[in-house]
């Protein structure tokens, strides 16, 4: 490989995306375009570069030596099957689709997805969204939530028991929040801002490790939006002020939440820890007494 060709060779390797010309010619300002076109279609021809396109604009990608390896194992109709399965990254491929992009007899591409899948190279998932649909992707990726739908889902089934027990905690840790401990019949006036948020939820949720699973911010926001459509709690804007933070600067408010009061009977408080606790005055989200540190609190929310 020439040193023209390696510095081509070598760039494009080094971007996972590809590089495109104009790149490749400010990074070698000494070499003449015919020379580098040259060298590019050299590449091309011996597998090492890949071209890709991204509407009007065309990228060169390098391939490497494990890849060329891989693919040089492989049959015409295997590589253009396993670079549209590759492409379609963690959303998966439908046969269908397959054939339309591919213009492959239907025994061929089965002939090949079965030849993949026996190098496990490939595999199949099914999509909650399409459940008699088979989607292939390559067996290092990780199916999206849109695919799998999230941590809501196991082996393709709604996991409704996760997914009300995860509420009725959030439900309660927010009710506890709600309300003076001192006097649960009183309210708070209207510009108390002591109601959680959904971060402040994730991250009670993560300390108190009541869910085996990772969820994310977005996954806790589903959860209280649920719980709001049901009747259970409201959403309250902050305070606009100064010090709202880069949430607010970029438009996107950091909702707080509120319980809906509740019969006295049915009320979580009326055996919350904190109503007897001696030192509620003191218990903070920060410092040595706090919610996540009590176990009692603790107690009291696995009933």
């Amino acid at each position: 490989m020439g040193d023209v060709d390696g510095a081509i060779y070598n760039l494009a390797l080094g971007l996972p995306n590809g590089v495109e010309m104009a790149a490749i010619q400010e990074n070698l300002p000494q070499s003449p375009l015919e020379t580098i076109v040259n060298g590019v279609n050299r590449l091309l021809k011996d597998g090492k570069l890949e071209l890709l396109q991204s509407g009007n604009k065309v990228y060169y990608r390098g391939v490497s030596s494990d890849e060329m390896k891989l693919m040089g194992a492989m049959s015409e109709d295997e590589k253009l099957v396993y670079k549209h399965i590759e492409n379609s990254g963690n959303e998966g491929i439908w046969v269908r689709t397959l054939k339309q992009l591919t213009n492959l007899p239907q025994t061929v591409i089965t002939r090949s997805l079965r030849a993949l899948e026996s190098q496990v190279l490939i595999k199949s998932v099914k999509s909650i969204k399409h459940p008699t649909r088979k989607l292939y992707m390559l067996t290092s990726v990780s199916p999206s939530s849109e695919i799998t739908g999230g941590p809501w889902y196991t082996d393709q089934e709604m996991d409704t028991d996760f997914i009300e027990q995860l509420a009725r905690q959030c439900h309660q840790f927010i009710y506890a929040y709600s309300y003076p401990r001192h006097n649960p019949e009183m309210v708070y006036s209207a510009n108390h801002t002591g109601y959680p948020t959904a971060t402040q939820i994730k991250r009670f949720i993560a300390e108190n490790r009541i869910s085996n699973v990772d969820l994310s911010l977005e996954n806790i926001e589903e959860l209280l939006t649920m719980l709001v459509y049901d009747g259970k709690i409201e959403r309250i804007a902050p305070a606009l002020d100064a010090d709202m933070g880069m949430s607010a600067r970029f438009g996107k408010t950091d909702w707080m939440y509120r319980a809906q009061r509740i019969s006295s009977k049915d009320s979580p408080l009326t055996d919350i820890p904190c109503g007897r606790c001696p030192v509620a005055n003191r218990c903070s989200n920060t410092g040595s007494i706090t919610p996540a540190k009590c176990e009692y609190f603790t107690k009291w929310l696995s009933f």
